[in-house]
C-alpha cells in the first residue's frame, strides 16, 4: 500500500476537510526534492499551512525558519538555553506570552523534563503531502474532535495510548512528543500554530508516527463506523426529546 492508496484511505474513513502532512527527517539532502525557498516566519507552522494551500513538497533546514522548534523537534538542529532565553525575551514584548521571564524559564524547563529534545542528527526535513512523500516518520491530521476520537480509538484497539496537550509551542507538543515517543497525539496547540497552519475553531491536531499508523489502518473502518452509529444514536435521541418537549 502506497502513501497515497493510505492518504485516500484516511480522507474517505474520517471524511477529513484538509489534506493530510507528512514529515520525514533525513540525515541527506534530498536530490529529487526542492529546498524550501526563503525564511518562513515564524516556522514551520507557516510551512505547512503553504502545504495545505498549494500542495508544495520541499526540504527544510535551520537557515529557513525563524522559530527552530519543529527542526528541533525532529532532529535538524538545536538551541542553547541562553539562545532560547534571548529570543524569547524579545517575544515577550510583543505579545502576553507568560508574566515574566522566571515563569519563561520554568515553562521551558517543565517542558524539557516532560518531551525531551532529540539528538540532531538529521540535515533536513522534508514536509509536503502525505501522498508525495513514503515512507514519513509523523503524520498529522487537521480534524474535528469527533474525528480524532476514530483515531483514538483505533490506537487503543491495538493496546497504544493517545496523549493530548494544551500549551504554549505548536511544535512541542504536535511534534517532538511523537517524535521522541514513537505514539500518537493530539493538541488543541497554541495559537500561532492555529493561525499559521489555517485551523477552524472547532479543529484540532493528530500526529501519528508512521509506523503506528501502518497498525491501526486495518481496524480504522470498523472504528469509524462503530463510532459515527453511537453519534447518530445521541442524535437521534436528542431530537426524539426536543420532539416530546
Amino acid at each position: 500500500m502506497t502513501t497515497a492508496d493510505i492518504d485516500r484511505m484516511l480522507r474517505e474513513c474520517l471524511q477529513l476537510q484538509k489534506s493530510i502532512i507528512a514529515l520525514k527527517p533525513c540525515r541527506e539532502f534530498p536530490a529529487d526534492i526542492p529546498h524550501y525557498e526563503g525564511t518562513a516566519y515564524p516556522g514551520l507552522c507557516v510551512q505547512i499551512g503553504e502545504i495545505l494551500n498549494e500542495g508544495k513538497t520541499f526540504y527544510i533546514t535551520r537557515e529557513n525558519n525563524i522559530c527552530f522548534e519543529g527542526l528541533i523537534a525532529t532532529g535538524v538542529c538545536e538551541l542553547s538555553r541562553d539562545a532560547y532565553r534571548a529570543a524569547l525575551d524579545e517575544f515577550m514584548h510583543t505579545c502576553p506570552y507568560h508574566k515574566d521571564m522566571d515563569t519563561a524559564m520554568a515553562f521551558y524547563e517543565d517542558n524539557i523534563r516532560m518531551i525531551p529534545v532529540p539528538q540532531t542528527t538529521n540535515a533536513c526535513l522534508i514536509a509536503g503531502p502525505l501522498q508525495c512523500i513514503e515512507n514519513p516518520d509523523l503524520v498529522l491530521l487537521f480534524c474535528t474532535p469527533l474525528q480524532a476520537e476514530i483515531l483514538v480509538r483505533a490506537q487503543a484497539y491495538i493496546g497504544n495510548l493517545t496523549r493530548g496537550f494544551g500549551g504554549l509551542g505548536g511544535c512541542i507538543y504536535n511534534i517532538r512528543h511523537a517524535c521522541i515517543t514513537r505514539q500518537q497525539t493530539f493538541s488543541t496547540s497554541d495559537i500561532p500554530w492555529r493561525v499559521f497552519v489555517g485551523l477552524r475553531p472547532e479543529e484540532l491536531t493528530v500526529t501519528i508516527p508512521y509506523e503506528r499508523l501502518l497498525e491501526s489502518l486495518p481496524n480504522l473502518q470498523k472504528i469509524a463506523d462503530y463510532v459515527r452509529e453511537m453519534t447518530s444514536m445521541v442524535e437521534s435521541s436528542g431530537e426524539q426529546t426536543r420532539g416530546d418537549s
